[in-house]
């Protein structure tokens, strides 16, 4: 009696797996994918279908070998740094801005290099587009005529490389231009704006507060020149150059008075004691006396009472005036000050573009890398060339 026969399934695999683990080359060659793709090529090649990657090929060769044009690169490192950090540092890693670098200043720079504002003026000054339109480039190389705005920033860009260092700060600029000394004027021009543009932008606050400042001390010292003159009027008014000295004077002069009134007064007594009232030393005395008396009364006048020419109403005008006249004299010397203080800041928060290196005069041309293109192109021209034999040996064998 027969066996009924089993499923052989699990066995083949387990034998391919063998094969695998044993001659891996031999199970991708006796594999049905490649025997597939064997044969397609096979049919390929009698077709001659590969042809067209060899005429592709030829054809990029021919244009980077023979038509495309050389374009020169110019390079240049900058570093931002404020004023107040710009000192003698002791190593040379320093002097690369490790440590004291503007990481937002440089990525302002960055964005500044990559605007229409900036490619506006390289243009109006160098005339970059017709340069990039020169029929010195290939077809295909230079920008075409009549561009829009969108298109010539896009080919800048396209012709324009910034690497920044995170570590240092440095912002490396690169230019790709069909004339090396042209691309040269141009990096330079570069940094020129790109230094207005950082000084303007740091600048413009410290600049403001310094006008604010300035027109403040103006007005103190508009308003001192006022009160000072307030003052010599006050003194012209009155002739008196200060009335503190001149009442300190009427007042030595009262105690004068007083001292030889009283004096006189003792003296009066005395004689009264043995002479008669009308004695002639006795009125000679009293008429000193009466004097001295009426004498005393005017100073003391002078120096207090209702009048207005009185010492004390003189005194306290002069106060008034000497008083605004000192406030406004150190209002003045505080915004001198805050004059100087603002000076101070606005150098403080001035901006230099420091220049590491100049823009580079290139030597030879850098673009178009062509043993790099030719390599790419023939990869990807032999990818693609698979993936259709591929694809089609995949449909042959659905339709079989």
């Amino acid at each position: 009696m027969t066996q009924p026969i089993r499923p052989t399934r699990s066995s083949r695999l387990v034998r391919k797996l063998r094969k695998l683990g044993s001659e891996p080359k031999q199970f991708f060659i006796d594999s049905s994918g490649f025997q597939i793709a064997h044969r397609s090529w096979q049919q390929s090649l009698k077709l001659g279908s590969f042809l067209w990657v060899l005429a592709c090929f030829a054809i990029a060769a021919l244009y980077l070998g023979v038509i495309a044009s050389d374009r020169y690169v110019s390079r240049a490192d900058i570093i931002i740094k404020q004023a107040d950090q710009i000192k003698m540092l002791p190593d040379a890693l320093s002097m690369l801005g490790i440590g004291g670098s503007n990481h937002q200043d440089v990525l302002l720079i960055q964005d500044y290099l990559n605007s229409w504002d900036l490619l506006a003026k390289l243009d109006k000054e160098l005339d970059l587009k017709s340069h990039y339109q020169s029929d010195r480039a290939d077809y295909f190389s230079r920008l075409p005529q009549g561009v829009s705005r969108e298109d010539f920033i896009e080919y800048y860009r396209d012709h324009l490389t910034l690497r920044l260092d995170e570590l240092s700060g440095v912002l490396t600029i690169e230019l790709q231009a069909f004339d090396p000394e042209y691309g040269q004027r141009v990096v330079g021009m570069m940094l020129k704006e790109a230094e207005g543009f950082i000084n303007k932008l740091g600048h413009q606050v410290a600049l403001d507060q310094l006008a604010f400042v300035e027109q403040e001390v103006d007005r103190a010292y508009q308003r001192l020149q006022a009160e000072k003159a307030k003052v010599l009027a006050f003194q012209n008014s009155h002739q008196l150059i200060s009335p503190e000295s001149t009442s300190s004077a009427r007042l030595g002069v009262v105690s004068q008075i007083e001292a030889e009134l009283v004096n006189q007064q003792a003296q009066l007594k005395q004689l009264r004691s043995y002479m008669k009232e009308n004695a002639p030393g006795v009125i000679s005395v009293q008429s000193r006396v009466d004097a001295l008396t009426r004498q005393l009364e005017q100073e003391r006048a002078k120096l207090t009472g209702l009048d207005k020419d009185a010492m004390n109403e003189i005194n306290a005008g002069y106060m008034d005036v000497q008083t605004q006249a000192t406030l406004a004299a150190d209002l003045y010397k505080t915004g001198l000050i805050s004059l100087e203080q603002a000076r101070i800041e606005a150098y403080r928060k001035l901006k230099h573009l420091l220049v590491i290196s100049q823009p580079t005069l290139a030597e030879d041309a850098e673009y178009p890398r062509r043993i790099y293109n030719l390599t790419t192109i023939g990869v990807l021209l032999c990818l693609f060339y698979g993936l259709v034999v591929m694809g089609l040996a995949t449909l042959r064998e659905h339709q079989d």
